[in-house]
């Protein structure tokens, strides 16, 4: 039989929750596939994720299978062919008496394991996997061909297995990769709750802050147990340190500390935020850490970790961080103001992580919950759809009660609506007639599956829909505030309307975070179109803070009781329209105690002049979008140097002169070096 767990060990496992599939995976390929040859299954994931805690659970169910369970951490032994041998020698020698006498060399040790394995299977496990590189292809290519089947090899390691483990079919089809994942919400409340926390709202911030990572998660419950002797203490730099044994260099530590204020990051807009040229070797070690994970716009950090380094950097060096937050909203800024007008709701979002409150940040998700989400435009074949959708909305009204976080400060939320609020809320709206009006007023949110999440009626204002919007209880209020020239302003043709009135916000789950999120990129796309976006919503604290924060302002004159006859409700308006926009950035910037660092975009471009010959060095060096090195191109490029040229100026090659053209083209919104010759006249 396999080693003992001891009483600790097992009432450990008792505290364990989740890992349902996990446990299936690994109960399966035991009972039933190892039967027909030897098998790996290779657990990994980040730093705390719960990977010796998942070899521990696999140990009791191989007891309860009457199998073998042998476990060896890569730190135990010397990292030698026979170091290896011997290891598992000792370990075996714990569960078969034959182990004393057989020879200790790989055929003695086949011959052993092969002995063992006809009456139990057996389990070799191998803690810390990454930290045994010499090893790999001993065990890939010598030990693993020559074991018996009924056997199976478990590895827990960081990073998923790469390179000549994958390549060939043969082997891949005997391996099984698992990735341990974060514990969901219940799970972290059903562990809080075994030990010993039950207030249910310190159940939430703790599943919150924590994010299921289970060391995490595990330590904050020791530190708020009254009950443990760790009552009190602060966990934040024990995970961090578990994490930072992988980044052992400075310049690595540096690029790390630079990508924690960043929800995504990708080579330049690190190199912009960090105001200097970053290798691509050094980038390509940064993105192979085992807590960085690719996304569809570039790489992230895990969310916990890139929390707890970026508070660490906040606390530690309160100037760099605010200079490193200074760059990174600048270059989204500066992206929006570079094309105008054009849909760049991400870009918005990400804008608003710097210079956002923090009701803001409370009520946002993750991307990686986020994208389970998408919004499309209502056709005559979905308008079905959404009237279904919205008359369930309407019928079925229940009270809201829950709570969102920041992030960044750990202030809560309280997200409360009584049945009745939320049924004055509610303000039924004719969509086949909303429809006839404009058929792009209308979206509904889906979920991965096809089902609806949310609709959104957001009507845009143009002369076609002036005279439908004046009887419109909810926006006439607005509309009658403005003088005879503000309105007629708003009289635009279909395809350019000169604003937008959001009408009506249906979701099926006021408490999900990824619904909420969904719901809140559409208004921030919105809102940088170039127009008016202008929203009554009924009366709360939450939406009050929610609209003053995002920017937009209290309309006079515009306030009506049109939802019960009682309630004062405000109408809110932002304007973007022409140089509006870049002064309702510089707003956000100074709210948010930020400094407005871009270029000046309401000024007329000046006219087209020939290259000249030389270009003055302060025109260039002020230029925050640039970096360090893009600045010397600029200045080669507008001194008449050709590509080649500038190449051999800087020492590198033409092709990385292309690269850096592009990206100086993409960030100053130009095409053609003429352009650029605008933008820095002599």
């Amino acid at each position: 039989m396999t080693v003992e767990l001891s009483g600790i060990e097992e009432r450990e496992l008792e505290f364990v929750v989740g890992r349902n599939t996990e446990s299936g995976t690994f109960t399966h390929l035991l009972q039933l596939e190892c039967d027909q040859s030897s098998r790996i299954l290779h657990v990994y994931g980040t730093g705390g994720i719960g990977k010796s805690t998942y070899l521990r659970l696999c140990r009791s169910w191989s007891k309860q299978m009457d199998a073998h369970f042998v476990l060896i951490d890569s730190n135990d032994f010397i990292h030698t062919e026979y170091g290896l041998i011997e290891a598992i020698f000792r370990h075996l020698s714990l569960v078969s008496t034959s182990a004393h006498s057989a020879p200790v060399h790989l055929d003695g040790l086949m011959n052993l394991i092969h002995g063992l394995t006809l009456k139990h299977r057996l389990v070799l496990a191998f803690d810390t996997f990454e930290e045994m590189p010499e090893l790999e292809s001993w065990l890939r290519d010598i030990f693993f061909p020559k074991l018996s089947k009924r056997t199976l090899l478990l590895f827990a390691g960081r990073l998923p297995l790469k390179g000549r483990w994958i390549v060939s079919p043969a082997l891949r089809e005997r391996i099984c990769q698992l990735e341990l994942n974060y514990l969901n919400p219940a799970d972290c409340s059903e562990y809080l709750q075994r030990c010993g926390i039950h207030n249910p709202e310190l159940v939430a911030e703790l599943s919150n802050r924590t994010k299921g990572h289970p060391l995490s998660l595990s330590l904050a419950a020791a530190a708020y147990s009254p009950s443990s002797p760790a009552f009190g203490s602060d966990y934040f730099d024990d995970v961090i340190e578990l994490w930072l044994r992988e980044v052992p260099d400075p310049e690595l530590r540096k690029l790390l500390n630079a990508a924690s204020l960043l929800h995504i990051f990708h080579h330049e807009l690190l190199s912009f935020i960090m105001d200097e040229e970053v290798s691509s070797k050094a980038f390509n070690r940064l993105i192979s850490l085992s807590f960085v994970r690719k996304s569809e716009r570039g790489w992230q950090l895990h969310d916990l970790l890139r929390e707890y380094i970026r508070l660490r950097l906040q606390n530690r060096t309160p100037g760099l961080f605010k200079r490193l937050k200074q760059r990174a909203a600048q270059y989204y800024a500066n992206s929006l103001l570079a094309a105008p007008y054009t849909e760049k709701d991400w870009e918005v979002a990400e804008l608003f992580r710097y210079t956002g409150i923090e009701v803001a940040r409370a009520l946002m998700s993750g991307q990686e919950q986020q994208r389970a989400y998408y919004w499309e435009t209502v056709t005559p074949s979905t308008l079905a759809d959404a009237a279904a959708f919205a008359n369930w909305r309407e019928n079925h009204i229940e009270p809201i009660s829950g709570v969102g976080v920041d992030p960044e400060t750990g202030t809560s939320y309280a997200i409360e609506y009584s049945a009745d609020e939320i049924r004055k809320h509610i303000k039924p709206v004719d969509l086949t007639e909303v429809f006839a009006l404009d058929p792009s007023s209308i979206k509904l949110l889906r979920n991965e599956c096809g089902r609806a999440a949310a609709l959104f009626v957001v009507i845009p204002i143009h002369s076609g829909t002036l005279l439908w919007l004046e009887s419109d209880p909810l926006c006439s209020p607005y509309l009658a505030s403005l003088s005879l020239e503000e309105k007629d302003k708003l009289r635009t043709l279909p395809d350019r309307p000169a604003g937008w009135f959001m009408r009506c916000t249906y979701y099926s789950d006021l408490l999900n975070p990824a619904i909420r999120t969904a719901g809140i990129y559409l208004i921030y796309s919105y809102m940088f179109r170039g127009g008016i976006l202008v929203s009554s919503p009924y009366d709360s604290e939450i939406s009050r803070k929610v609209y003053l924060g995002f920017g937009f302002h209290t309309v006079k004159g515009a306030t009506h009781l049109n939802y019960d006859g009682v309630t004062p409700t405000h109408t809110y308006a932002v304007d973007t329209r022409g140089g509006k926009l870049q002064d309702f950035l510089e707003r956000l910037f100074y709210r948010a105690g930020l400094e407005w660092q871009g270029n000046d975009y309401k000024k007329a471009a000046a006219p087209a002049e020939p290259a000249q010959a030389e270009v003055t060095e302060s025109a260039v060096d002020g230029d925050p979008l640039l970096t360090k090195r893009e600045k010397e191109v600029v200045r080669l490029v507008l001194a008449g140097c050709s590509n080649s040229e500038v190449a051999k100026s800087l020492f590198i090659s033409e092709i990385t002169v292309k690269k850096h053209l592009n990206s100086i083209y993409s960030k100053l919104g130009i095409t053609k070096r003429i352009q650029l010759a605008q933008k820095f006249p002599s």
